[in-house]
């Protein structure tokens, strides 16, 4: 399947331009429970208990559960969550990654993500990627809400002011990256996946596979 008349790429970050790496997302997981220890003085075990009875029952996103159970802006846990660990000891530089952005680079590309800024800025530099590759950087810090809330994604179409069927929504979680996508008229794209998605118009095993569906 090729997609056509695509103009933006909007892209998640974690788990979607580099491969699910489960060392970094259990750190991520660990800043999650030192965040709201932090705040609460709970136990470790406390702590776990609490957040695995709202993640993925009452919240999709793990940064809108711990600022909900410690009663803190969205936007505020993720740049707490994001002092007790960096993704830069997990990863390195990523040759196919920049050969694929080589191959993209007639399309415009967007950041949606549910860290901070800052912090991507300075991992995009690892992966060998310049943040300037992206024309546009959203995250709750923008529009106050993490994915899968629909804000960041209107945000950039109000941004683009192009039809929705012109973006591409590029991600590795199903309900968090795609459903809202694609609520809004995005088309989807699930990667590093080799099971169909309900939620995706395409699905990818790796990221590199992308530029076999565009134009270029």
């Amino acid at each position: 399947m090729k997609f056509h008349d695509i103009a933006v790429l909007i892209w998640d970050f974690d788990g979607t331009l580099y491969k699910p790496n489960p060392a970094l997302f259990a750190a991520v997981r660990q800043a999650e429970y030192r965040t709201i220890m932090a705040h609460t003085g709970w136990t470790k075990e406390h702590t776990i208990e609490a957040f695995e009875k709202l993640y993925k029952k009452v919240y999709s996103s793990a940064t809108e559960t711990v600022a909900r159970i410690v009663g803190i802006p969205t936007e505020d846990a993720a740049v707490e969550m994001e002092n007790y660990f960096d993704r830069r000891d997990f990863l390195k530089r990523d040759d196919r990654l920049i050969e694929l952005f080589q191959k993209l680079k007639s399309y415009r590309h967007i950041i949606l993500a549910n860290g901070v800024i800052a912090r991507h800025k300075e991992t995009l530099k690892v992966l060998g990627l310049p943040a300037k590759t992206f024309e546009l950087m959203v995250t709750s810090e923008v529009v106050g809400k993490t994915k899968p809330h629909p804000e960041g994604f209107q945000y950039i179409l109000n941004y683009t002011k192009l039809p929705s069927k012109e973006h591409l929504m590029i991600g590795d979680r199903d309900l968090v990256d795609l459903a809202p996508a694609r609520a809004l008229g995005i088309k989807t794209c699930l990667v590093w996946s080799d099971k169909p998605s309900a939620h995706a118009d395409i699905t990818l095993p790796t990221i590199y596979d992308l530029s076999s569906c565009l134009p270029l």
